[in-house]
Formats: C-alpha cells, structure tokens, sequence
C-alpha cells in the first residue's frame, strides 16, 4: 500500500511525535448524527475515531446524542436539554447535518446555530486544500483556510414584518448584528492561525479580511476598522483587504495566491461553499466550531434530499471533521497528515469511490477502504514508534 516515500514520511511523523505523547489522553465526544444523509455520514466519522481509538495512545470515550429537525418534530426543540446537558460534560463533538426546511416552522432554530451559541463558538475553521480528484471544478494549487465569524451578522436570525401601511405592500426586514468584541476576537483568531499555519507548514502567512463596507458602512465598516487594528498586533503577518464580489472572481482564478481568509458570518458561508467545488465538493469539506467551551466537528454538505435514502453520500467530510477534532484535541499526533495519505491512496486507486467524484461505490464501500488504508498507515507509525503508538 505504501510508496518507500511514504514509510520515511511516516518515520520521520512518528520521531517528531514521540516526545510530545509518552502520556495517553483521553476525551469525551458527543456523537450527533442528525438528519438525512448526516446519520450514513456520521457512521463513518464515528468510524474514524473508533480506530484513532484502537490504534494510538488517544482514548475516546463516544457519547450518541439526539438533535436535528426529526428531534425537533419529536421534542419540540431541535437540541433536547439532555444532549445539552451531556455536551457540557463533553470536549468535543462530531456533529452530522440537519435537516433546514424552507420557511423554517414557527420555534425551529437548526440545531448547529443553537449549539454555536450555547457553547460560545465564535470561530468557524473551514480548511480548503485540493483533493486528488478530476472534477469539472477541482483545482490543484489550493491551500488556504476560510475562518468566519460565527456568533453575530444576519445568523442572529431576528426578522419582523412592519406594521406600517406603505405603498410597497407587505415590507420584511432582517436586523444584521457586528460588535466590536466579536469582531477583535475573530481577526486575533484569524492572525495566529496564520502565524500556525507558517509554523506548520512552512509558507509565507498572509490574512485576507473580505468584507462590504462600501455599501454596509456601518456593519461592514466596523468589521473591517476593528480587522484593521488587529492587524496592528501581528506586524510579522502581511494582509490586505478585498471586497466579497471581487474577491470571488480573484479567488476562483487564483487560488494559490490566498492563505487565511477572514469574513464575517455570511459572506464566510458562501465563501466556504462557493470556494467547495475546488477542491472536490461540499462531500469532502469539512469545518471546527471553535473558541467556547466545546470543540464542535462537522462535515458542511447539510442534508440534500437527491441523497437521502440511497447510501451513496460521500463520507469524506465527516471522517475529515472526526480527525479535524482529534488533531485539535491532540495537536501533536500527526493525525492529519496519516488520513490525507489514507484518502489519497483510495482516491488515486479509483475503484472505491461515490459518485460525487466520478466513481460507483456506496458510502460504506468508500469508508471502509479509507479505514483500511488509515489503519495499515496507523500500524505502519506503531512499528516505527512504540512511544507513540500502543504496543501491536
């Protein structure tokens, strides 16, 4: 399975590693399937901390929990007070997709949003790094981080009709809410991950603050003035600024040339989602709810209906969201790197893949050989370091 690069790669992984995890550790994570396609995905992301579990010196201690739309027709909320109260017994979570009906029913918030709020996870962390995939979309110089304010903007989700009787009939207005204090703490959040990722990856930092303050002057306009004195903090961390419409035409043509990308809560959304394709699809992108008192996981395909029922969800965004939380959960594991390698090797044989990215297989036909190959990279780390890994 493994090139003579590879084994060196993973020998050298397993060296750097070593010191920093001659204690084991161990973690509570909550499991949340959800909705639709997310409970097929989640089996797999499941699947992947159960063998992080059997194959290194991190324990998971895995908690199943109820939330989603069919909770919420059920229970009245979409997130019951159990899962909440457990959540916070929790330090992390694997969080699958929710169903989001359109209108929403009176009193149904999307169970992500409550729990980004209960929990105070004011960062959401979507890295971007291309695939070995041949999509119509996919390109193969990308290498960047969306990172999006995640508490504030029009997610508040305060809207009302007016009362006012006008000559343009029935008027609905949505409030957009920017503060100073979420604003600092997402550019500082979005400066020292650039500064990590020069640490991690040896390239030259750079934040690029993408906002809308020539027409939203007052929201916009706060956001970038408060990215703007941040920046201030961090001179060893070049940026610029560029507004959302012309960001997007520069960033589908060039790619390479971006590194962090700091938005505010919406404009963060659809960059993430637009910036997908690139790099194989929403099927294979995943996200961190960071920055509050629990580590919040999740794949972002959400529940398409033309998937649900049919087994062939690509799994990869949520076993990328699973290793996302072990690595943040135990930095110096390497853990990242081992399932990239497993993922690229399933990719590059071709015979085990959905059809999202041009194969046959089913979910679990796809999950289970990317479980074998990060397993037997696992086993291959274990032989070359038992101070890391566990003993056969």
């Amino acid at each position: 399975f493994f090139s003579r690069r590879d084994v060196e790669m993973l020998k050298q992984c397993a060296v750097l590693c070593a010191p920093a995890r001659k204690l084991r550790t161990s973690f509570h994570v909550g499991i949340i399937p959800g909705d639709g396609i997310g409970i097929d995905t989640t089996h797999w992301g499941r699947k992947t901390l159960e063998a992080i579990h059997d194959k290194t010196a991190i324990t998971f201690d895995l908690h199943p929990l109820e939330a989603g739309f069919g909770t919420f027709k059920k229970h009245g909320k979409s997130v019951p007070e159990d899962t909440l109260k457990q959540l916070t017994q929790c330090d992390a979570a694997l969080f699958g997709a929710a169903a989001s009906p359109t209108p929403p029913p009176p009193g149904y918030v999307p169970p992500i949003l409550e729990l980004r709020h209960k929990f105070n996870l004011f960062a959401n962390v979507r890295p971007m790094v291309s695939a070995q995939v041949d999509t119509k979309a996919s390109r193969n110089n990308v290498d960047m981080v969306v990172i999006r304010e995640n508490t504030e903007c029009l997610y508040i989700c305060k809207e009302r009709y007016t009362t006012e009787a006008t000559s343009m009939g029935k008027t609905a207005i949505a409030e957009r809410h920017i503060s100073e204090k979420a604003s600092l703490r997402i550019a500082r959040f979005a400066f020292q991950t650039a500064r990590q990722r020069r640490n991690i990856k040896a390239k030259a930092p750079h934040v690029t603050i993408v906002h809308k303050a020539n027409i939203l002057g007052v929201t916009e306009g706060l956001f970038l003035d408060c990215c703007k004195e941040v920046a201030k903090e961090f001179p060893d961390i070049p940026w610029d600024s560029q507004l959302v419409d012309g960001f997007m035409y520069k960033v589908t043509h060039q790619p390479s040339q971006y590194d962090v990308v700091l938005s505010t809560n919406t404009w963060g959304n659809i960059i993430s989602n637009a910036c997908a394709p690139m790099v194989g699809g929403l099927g294979v992108v995943a996200a961190t709810n960071e920055g509050g008192s629990l580590l919040l996981a999740e794949p972002v395909h959400g529940t398409p209906a033309h998937l649900e029922g049919k087994g062939i969800a690509n799994p990869i965004a949520s076993m990328r969201a699973a290793v996302l939380l072990a690595d943040r959960l135990a930095p110096s594991m390497a853990l990242e790197y081992y399932f990239e390698n497993a993922v690229k090797q399933v990719l590059m044989e071709g015979k085990f893949v959905t059809p999202d990215l041009g194969g046959r297989s089913t979910t679990n036909e796809f999950g289970a050989h990317i479980i074998q190959r990060f397993e037997g990279l696992l086993d291959v780390a274990n032989a070359e370091s038992d101070e890391v890994f566990r003993d056969g």
